[in-house]
């Protein structure tokens, strides 16, 4: 019995470390490869645990091996092939780990390997309100609050857009990031806008609901304990795309609505062309129509629907300060338009900054997001928290 037990946990122990060196070897590769996605994916989610593990099964392995060595006993086969392959996970894991924390600490971020308890994966708001009703359907922003610590009706906003390649998602499609900055003190909407269909293109429509949100949350932030004057605009994906579309657009006069005094946004789709034919996601071939069914169709037919929602044609020195955060393996959404973005908008004399992570794919380390954000924030006049 004791032997099967043994065996069993070499076996546990062989599995948890072929993981590891799936996440850790496989985010080495070249992004149309499944696997390499896969393991780009898991690596933000993941990889600060399974690192853990790895120390563990380690040390515990070559204690083994120095006891059987000691005892003059016969050594296990599987137990010296599980002490060579965890010590091959816990060297490249060790490297892309310190090298992914020092990148997120250098920018005056947070990672640690087992996360922070006061990020939740998922969190429900603490209410719902309506702000404008709409082709016979109430269009909702979720709230949270930012607890009765910050209950002096003067803390900054934070107003998010949620992704979903413009045709899916809500607004608790970031619940435990939205949960997270309001424990850090900021009063969180979340906004749900009208989604695209084949039959139903958004490209205008989305932003009008977007500016309907915002003139809401300035006439109501009070009643949660916000002040509308000092507000951040953030968002995910095709959510970041339209927090920058909608800043352009309001900056430059074109939308009657709340200028946001920061927009901190992760993996905006930005290069929406190169979306349209390079964007995959768990595949190998590109997802069809992304683009298309939110500007109605084919991208060279509607070449004046696709200058509109280009968020590089709105670029101006007038722009509020702008931080991004990318993942340099991004399949989806690629980190070069983010990178030109940046570019322009320095060359323009604006203030705009990115944070490449250069192990994570659509999608970025909750940590990481919440304490990124949160500092860049705190650096822009007006919206640190109050304590």
């Amino acid at each position: 019995m004791k032997k099967f037990i043994y065996n069993t946990l070499i076996a546990l122990g062989i599995f948890v470390t072929l993981l590891s060196l799936f996440i850790f070897l496989g985010v080495l590769g070249n992004y149309q490869n499944i696997m390499t996605q896969i393991a780009t994916i898991l690596f933000p989610l993941v990889a600060g645990p399974v690192l853990i593990a790895v120390v563990i099964i380690f040390f515990l392995a070559m204690l083994a091996l120095w006891k059987n060595y000691r005892q003059k006993n016969k050594q296990n086969k599987g137990l010296v092939i599980l002490a060579l392959m965890s010590s091959f996970a816990l060297l490249f894991g060790t490297v892309e780990w310190q090298q992914s924390k020092k990148i997120v600490e250098d920018n005056g971020g947070e990672l640690t390997l087992l996360g922070e308890t006061s990020i939740p994966l998922t969190a429900k708001p603490d209410g719902y309100k309506t702000y404008a009703n709409k082709e016979n359907k109430d269009l909702t922003v979720s709230i949270y609050e930012n607890g009765e610590s910050y209950g002096d009706n003067s803390q900054p906003i934070l107003v998010y857009i949620h992704g979903g390649g413009w045709a899916s998602g809500d607004s608790e499609s970031q619940s435990g990031f939205l949960r997270g900055m309001a424990n850090r003190g900021y009063v969180v909407f979340s906004i749900n806008y009208r989604l695209a269909t084949d039959e139903d293109p958004t490209w205008e429509k989305a932003t009008e609901d977007i500016a309907d949100a915002m003139n809401w949350i300035k006439a109501n932030a009070s009643n949660y304990g916000g002040d509308s004057s000092r507000l951040i605009l953030s968002g995910e994906s095709a959510g970041g795309h339209l927090a920058l579309l909608y800043t352009g657009l309001v900056t430059n006069g074109q939308l009657n609505a709340p200028k946001p005094n920061a927009v901190g946004v992760m993996y905006p789709a930005i290069d929406l062309k190169w979306t349209s034919k390079n964007g995959r996601y768990l595949s190998t071939d590109p997802i069809p129509n992304i683009v298309e069914k939110y500007i109605g169709g084919d991208l060279t037919e509607y070449q004046d629907r696709l200058a509109t929602v280009e968020t590089r044609n709105y670029i101006s020195k007038e722009l509020p300060p702008i931080y991004i955060i990318h993942g340099e393996k991004d399949t989806l959404v690629t980190v070069t338009g983010s990178e030109d973005y940046v570019a322009k908008v320095k060359a323009a004399g604006g203030q705009a900054e990115l944070v490449s992570l250069p192990y994570s794919n659509h999608g970025v380390n909750l940590q990481a997001n919440v304490s990124l954000i949160t500092n860049f924030a705190e650096s822009i006049d007006g919206l640190s928290v109050k304590k």
